[in-house]
């Protein structure tokens, strides 16, 4: 029998038979249920299927797969169209919500699954404009709980900035959402390895471990700028006295202090100004207004800058800095930190 004298359905039975049973069974309930029977009804009144039937039916099925496109159009709509053929009607529209909010969070879709304050604690030293940059890429009742654990000036901040958000570059949102992304632990993946490396170097000679950092740095900075977060961050600024601050303050005048201290908690920050004597304390809250808003990346990068200082002044013997802990960057102290 000729290819163009066998209809659609007896073409696709010769092809389900030509398949191994469990694959057929698994494509044929892909089909509307319609088809389904109709193809059901034809493999039951098939008695035999020749050889020039089966070759005729699998070259069409091999010409019309060859003439497809390599891969099926993506985007939102063959999403959704692929949802409404799989799963039930009941269960297509939660799903297509589900689906639209994660779309419209792009880079920021890891946050959705974590909790309210979870995201709060990432989040809530940042700088007012970058919180309502995340809060408009989280579903409105997570974005509401979220804003719940803020005063309500800083609520009234953010929602006013939130009101007024325009357009953002998806560089922007892409750089704010891996720096967030890093600061939960998710990427890069951190091990054990990293602590260890730290608590030796922590217990090797302050200047050979300050060499050993300086050649790491050469062949492998990711690793090295790992190493030396667990060896000491901005953060851990807190938990120093007031006269290793004191002393790293008057070392450290070339840092860009006023960069840092704008992604730092108030508490810190006002500590750190009380070190200094009153005129230079001025000047730098005079900096810090100057300076005006900046990306997350500007902070975090001046924050590197002075931890890195106070890592040499360390080695230095200028000062002693306490032993690394363990598994620091797990901590929710960690996970908090200014950007």
């Amino acid at each position: 029998m000729k290819a163009d004298l066998m209809d659609g359905t007896r073409k696709t039975a010769i092809l389900l038979l030509s398949l191994d049973q469990s694959l057929a069974s698994e494509v044929m309930g892909k089909l509307p249920r319609e088809k389904m029977e109709q193809v059901a009804l034809a493999i039951a009144n098939t008695d035999h299927v020749t050889r020039e039937e089966q070759e005729m039916a699998l070259n069409e099925f091999k010409a019309a797969f060859g003439s497809r496109p390599l891969i099926q159009p993506a985007g939102p709509d063959t999403a959704r169209e692929l949802l409404e053929r799989t799963i039930d009607q009941a269960s297509v529209e939660p799903s297509e919500n589900r689906l639209d909010e994660q779309i419209e969070a792009g880079p920021f879709a890891f946050l959705h699954s974590r909790h309210s304050d979870d995201v709060r604690r990432i989040i809530e030293h940042e700088h007012p404009q970058t919180i309502a940059v995340v809060a408009a890429r989280l579903p409105p009742g997570m974005a509401s709980q979220v804003l719940a654990g803020f005063s309500p000036s800083q609520q009234a901040e953010i929602v006013g900035r939130l009101a007024r958000l325009g357009p953002t570059d998806a560089d922007v949102l892409t750089e704010i959402a891996t720096l967030l992304q890093m600061r939960t632990g998710q990427k890069p993946v951190r091990t054990r390895g990293v602590d260890h490396a730290a608590d030796v170097l922590h217990e090797t000679e302050r200047t050979r471990s300050h060499a050993i950092l300086h050649s790491l740095d050469q062949k492998d900075p990711g690793v090295a700028k790992t190493i030396r977060e667990s060896l000491f961050s901005f953060q851990d600024l807190a938990s120093l006295s007031d006269e290793t601050l004191e002393t790293i303050l008057q070392e450290t005048t070339e840092c860009p202090w006023a960069v840092a201290l704008k992604g730092c908690s108030e508490s810190l920050r006002q500590r750190l100004i009380k070190r200094l004597p009153e005129k230079m304390g001025d000047a730098l809250k005079t900096d810090m207004k100057s300076v005006g808003p900046l990306r997350l990346s500007e902070i975090t990068a001046g924050q590197e800058q002075v931890a890195r200082a106070i890592l040499v002044l360390e080695a230095n013997g200028q000062i002693e800095l306490p032993a690394p802990k363990v598994n620091r960057h797990k901590t929710n102290d960690r996970i908090a930190k200014a950007g």
